[in-house]
C-alpha cells in the first residue's frame, strides 16, 4: 500500500521528521517498507508562469500552432505547440531553453518545421505533477493566478514523499493513513488527529426506510449497512489536492464523487460505494445471497456469473454490487448523475475473500474487508464522505441516514501486569514507560493496584487479544534498540552433530555424485494432486483449516510430485538435468489417524535419455530405483537384508505403475520404502511422456535415535571361492527376492559355520515352454568360502545336497534338474 508523506502530515505533525528517519521508524514497528518514491512537482529550474497572447496555425502544420508567449521578463517569445486545449488569455507553465524535465528530457530552442520555438509550453504529465496528457496545463481558472515569470515550484506544493508500505495480514488497520499515522504517532510520541464525524443512528432489526429509500440486510454476511442518500449533486472533476493525494498513491481521479469515496477510504481504510440513485430499481436495497448463475457486469467490464453462497448489494430486480468486492457496471456514478446513495458497510472477511478468489478480481475494497476492516469506523467513514460530497459536489442529504445492523465485534479488555511485560522482555523496564506506550497506542489503561492493569483494546486492532500480544505492542513502540545488550547463556549443540543433519548431507553428496539435481519446493500442494496421487483417505486427512490459496490448500505426503514438477519444466525449457533429488519433511497419517511427520529421501529419473548419444545405453528399470534406496538406506546404518520387498497396491496408492512398484518397511528402525515407475497416465498428466523411475525413502523421528553400529574391519579370505548353481521352479507371483532370501538362510543352516555362504544372487528368470502354468523358473548363484583352506568338491557337495533338500520342504518349491 502507498503512503503520502504530506497526506500523514494531515493526521500526524511529521514536518520535523526527516523522510529517511520515518523510511527507518515504519519497519522497526512492523510495516516494511519497499519502496521509496516521489509524487507531485519536483524542483525546476528555468520553468515559469507565462500568458499566451495569441497564436495562428504553423503554415507547415495541420496540427502544429506557433504562439506569441509572455513570461513576465519583458521579451515576447515565439514557441511551436501542438496542443489544442488553449487559447488566446491562458496562463500556462513554460519551460524555457535551459531547462530539463522529469525524464531527463532537455529543454532547448529549436526550429519547428521552419518556424523558431523558444521553449515549450508543458502539461501535467510533462511536469510530473499528474499523468494527464491532453493539453497543457491551463492555470488561468486557479484561485489566485500567479503572477507572471513566477518560478513553476512557487505555484504547487513541494514534491511529496509516497511510502510503498507491505501490510501483514493481520494489520488491516494500517490499510489507511490513519492507520499509519496512529503507529507512527505512538513511536515518536506525537499527538493524533483524528478525523471526526456523527455516526447515525442504527436499526437493529435487519430493515430501515425513509422517503427515499429502503435497505434490508437478509444475510450474515453483512452486520452492519449504512445508506445516505443525497440529491442535487453535480458531477465535476474533485479539487486540486484530492487529485494530487489520489496520484500519489496510485490512484486515478475519476470525478468529485467517486474520489470522496476512494480518498475517505485511503484516509480511514472502510470501503465505500456511491450507487446513481436512478439506477435502483424500486427504490430499495437489498442485502442478499446470489441466485445460482445470477450474472453481473463488473466496472471493469468483466461479466461474471454468481453463486448461492456469494453477497450482493441488489435493487428490487438486480444485482449492483458484488459485496466488497467491485461495483456493477450500471450502478456507478456518471457525469449524467444528479442523486447519489452512499453506502458504508462491514462484510464477513471470509466471505469476500471466498467470493474474491472464485471470481478472480482483488481490489483495494476486498483487500481491505479481507484483512477485517475496523466495523466502528464504517459509519464515520459513510457520514465523512457524505460532508465531503456535499462541499465538493453540492447537494444536501435527503431523507434520514439509514443504518441497519450492529458491531460485529466491539472493545476488548485484557489483564496484565507490570512484571508480566518485564518477564517477557527479559529487561528492566518501569511501569510508567509500559503504561505511557499503551496509551500512545490508543489504549485506555486501568491501574487495578499493585501492578495490575485492565487495558482497554479499541476494536481496530483485533490482533491484540492476549497479554503476549500486549508485551509484543510494548516492545515494538518502545524500540528494540532500546533493549540493554547482555551476554546470553545458551549453549547449544550444533545441528552439524545432529543424526539427521549427518544423515541428510550423506544421502545429497551419495545421490548428487550419481547425477541427480537436487531440488527444493514448498510444502503444500494442491488437493486435486494429492487425490489422483494418494487417494481420497490421504487428501482429507493432510488438508489445511485455513489454507491461503487453493493451489496450497494440503500437506505433502510425498516429495515425489514436487520432483514431477522440477522434471516436467527442465523438459519443457529443454534443459538438461533428467535425475532430481529431494530431501525434506513430508505428513502422514498412521493407522490412529495422527499426521506424523517424516524425513524423507526421494529422486526421480528418466528412464531413457531424451538426448542423442553415440552410444545406446541401458534403460533405467525398477531395479534401478530399487539399489538406489537400498543405498540411501544403507547411509542410514539399514542393512539391506531388514528389508523384505512386496508388490505395492496402486489402487491404495495411485502414483505408481502397477506390477512395476514394491513396498518394504523396517518398523524396528522405523523405516518405508517405496519405489517403482510413476504410473505412465499420472506422468502424461504432468506432460512427462516418458517412463519415469522413482523411489522415496522415509525415516520417522524415532529412525535416528539409535546410532548405527560403526563398522569394523574384517580381514578377507585369501583363500579362493566355490560356487553351485540352483534353479528353482516357484509361483509367478512370489517374488524372487523373496526365495533368495530363503534360500541364503536355508544355505547358512545347512554349512553349520564350517564355512560361509558368501553370497546368493538370482541370474535368471524363465517363463514358458516345459514349466506348467502359474510358474516361474528362478537359478541362483550360491557362493561359499572358507577362511582357513581351500574347499573340496565333496564338502560342498555334501553341504549343496542338504539345502536343495531343505528348500524344497521348506519353500514350497522344487529343483529344477
Amino acid at each position: 500500500m502507498k503512503i503520502s508523506l504530506q497526506w500523514l502530515n494531515k493526521y500526524v505533525d511529521l514536518s520535523d521528521v526527516p523522510a529517511e528517519k520515518i523510511a527507518d521508524a515504519l519497519p522497526m514497528i512492523g510495516l516494511e517498507v519497499e519502496e521509496i518514491s516521489s509524487a507531485g512537482l519536483v524542483p525546476l529550474e528555468h520553468v515559469v508562469v507565462g500568458r499566451i497572447l495569441e497564436f495562428v496555425p504553423h503554415a507547415n502544420s495541420d496540427h502544429l500552432s506557433v504562439c506569441r508567449v509572455d513570461v513576465g521578463d519583458g521579451t515576447i517569445r515565439q514557441i511551436v505547440c501542438g496542443a489544442k486545449n488553449f487559447k488566446a488569455g491562458d496562463v500556462v507553465p513554460v519551460a524555457l531553453p535551459g531547462a530539463v524535465l522529469p525524464g531527463g528530457f532537455a529543454i532547448s530552442e529549436t526550429t519547428m518545421r521552419g518556424e523558431v520555438s523558444q521553449g515549450m509550453m508543458c502539461s501535467g504529465r510533462e511536469l510530473g505533477l499528474n499523468d494527464d496528457h491532453g493539453g497543457l496545463l491551463i492555470m488561468t481558472a486557479r484561485e489566485a493566478e500567479p503572477k507572471l515569470g513566477t518560478p513553476i515550484n512557487d505555484c504547487f506544493p513541494p514534491a511529496d514523499t509516497v511510502f510503498d508500505i507491505s501490510i501483514t495480514a493481520n494489520r488491516g488497520d494500517c490499510l489507511s493513513h490513519v492507520g499509519v499515522a496512529r503507529d507512527l504517532a505512538a513511536f515518536f510520541d506525537k499527538p493524533l488527529k483524528n478525523p471526526v464525524a456523527d455516526a447515525p443512528r442504527v436499526a437493529p432489526n435487519g430493515n430501515a426506510k425513509n422517503e427515499f429509500l429502503s435497505v434490508s440486510v437478509e444475510t450474515p454476511d453483512c452486520a452492519l449497512y449504512n445508506a445516505w442518500t443525497i440529491r442535487g449533486v453535480k458531477i465535476a472533476p474533485s479539487p486540486e489536492w484530492m487529485q494530487r493525494d489520489l496520484l500519489a498513491v496510485g490512484l486515478r481521479p475519476i470525478n468529485n464523487v467517486v474520489d470522496v469515496t476512494n480518498w475517505v477510504m485511503f484516509e480511514l481504510g472502510s470501503p465505500l460505494h456511491a450507487f446513481d440513485a436512478a439506477t435502483i430499481g424500486g427504490n430499495a436495497i437489498r442485502v442478499r445471497r446470489a441466485a445460482e448463475g445470477e450474472k453481473i457486469r463488473l466496472l471493469d467490464g468483466k461479466e461474471c456469473a454468481l453463486s448461492a453462497d456469494m453477497c450482493v448489494v441488489a435493487d428490487a430486480e438486480k444485482p449492483m454490487v458484488v459485496a466488497g468486492v467491485m461495483g456493477g457496471e450500471n450502478s456507478g456514478v456518471t457525469d449524467a448523475t444528479r442523486d447519489v446513495v452512499l453506502e458504508a458497510a462491514w462484510f464477513d472477511p471470509g466471505s469476500v475473500r471466498k467470493t474474491s478468489r472464485a471470481l478472480a478480481v482483488s481490489t483495494d475494497s476486498s483487500t481491505r474487508f479481507t484483512r477485517d476492516v475496523d466495523p466502528t469506523l464504517v459509519a464515520v467513514a459513510g457520514a465523512r464522505a457524505a460532508r465531503l460530497i456535499r462541499e465538493l459536489a453540492g447537494g444536501e442529504i435527503a431523507g434520514e441516514t439509514l443504518s441497519v445492523g450492529a458491531f460485529p465485534r466491539a472493545d476488548r479488555t485484557i489483564e496484565i501486569s507490570g512484571d508480566f511485560v518485564r518477564a517477557r522482555c527479559g529487561y528492566d523496564v518501569a511501569d510508567a514507560a509500559i503504561l505511557d506506550v499503551f496509551r500512545r497506542l490508543g489504549f485506555t489503561v486501568s491501574e487495578n493496584g499493585a501492578g495490575a492493569w485492565s487495558v482497554l483494546v479499541p476494536a481496530f486492532r483485533p490482533d491484540v487479544d492476549r497479554p503476549i500480544d500486549l508485551v509484543e505492542e510494548f516492545v515494538r513502540i518502545y524500540g528494540t534498540d532500546t533493549i540493554p545488550s547482555a551476554a546470553i547463556d545458551a549453549p547449544t549443540t550444533s545441528d552439524a552433530d545432529a543424526p539427521t543433519v549427518r544423515f541428510s548431507r550423506k544421502a545429497a553428496d551419495m545421490l548428487a555424485g550419481k547425477g541427480f539435481a537436487e531440488c527444493f519446493h514448498y510444502t503444500l500442494r494442491d488437493s486435486a494432486e494429492l487425490k489422483k496421487c494418494f487417494g481420497e483417505k490421504t487428501t482429507a486427512a493432510l488438508a489445511l483449516a485455513n489454507p491461503l490459496t487453493s493451489e496450497q490448500s494440503h500437506i505433502r505426503p510425498s516429495l515425489l510430485p514436487g520432483l514431477l514438477d522440477a522434471l516436467r519444466l527442465n523438459l519443457a525449457a529443454h534443459n538438461e538435468p533428467r535425475r532430481f533429488f529431494e530431501i525434506g519433511h513430508v505428513f502422514r497419517p498412521d493407522r490412529t489417524g495422527a499426521i506424523r511427520e517424516i524425513l524423507s529421501v526421494a529422486f526421480v529419473a528418466l528412464a531413457e535419455p531424451t538426448t542423442r548419444s553415440w552410444k545406446t545405453r541401458e534403460k533405467l528399470d525398477e531395479f534401478f530405483a530399487k539399489k538406489l534406496c537400498l543405498e540411501i538406506a544403507a547411509a542410514a546404518g539399514i542393512a539391506e537384508q531388514r528389508l523384505l520387498f512386496a508388490a505395492t497396491d496402486a489402487a491404495q496408492t495411485p502414483i505408481w505403475q502397477a506390477g512395476h512398484a514394491a513396498t518394504a518397511s523396517d518398523r524396528a528402525r522405523a523405516l518405508t520404502v517405496e519405489l517403482g515407475l510413476i504410473d505412465a497416465k499420472l506422468a502424461l498428466s504432468w506432460d512427462v511422456p516418458q517412463t519415469v523411475v522413482a523411489g522415496e525413502v522415509l525415516f520417522l523421528q524415532d529412525a535416528f535415535k539409535t546410532a548405527p553400529k560403526r563398522a569394523r574391519f574384517k580381514a578377507f579370505s585369501t583363500f579362493p571361492p566355490v560356487s553351485r548353481d540352483l534353479a528353482l521352479v516357484v509361483d509367478a507371483s512370489v517374488p524372487a527376492g523373496e526365495i533368495a532370501d530363503r534360500l541364503k538362510a536355508t544355505a547358512n543352516k545347512a554349512v553349520a559355520k564350517q564355512f560361509a555362504v558368501e553370497k546368493v544372487s538370482c541370474f535368471d528368470v524363465y517363463q514358458g515352454k516345459e514349466l506348467p502354468e502359474g510358474k516361474k523358473s528362478l537359478a541362483f548363484e550360491i557362493v561359499f568360502r572358507s577362511e582357513t583352506k581351500t574347499l573340496t568338491d565333496a564338502e560342498v557337495n555334501k553341504v549343496f545336497e542338504k539345502i536343495m533338500l531343505d528348500v524344497e520342504r521348506a519353500a514350497k518349491c522344487t529343483v529344477r534338474r
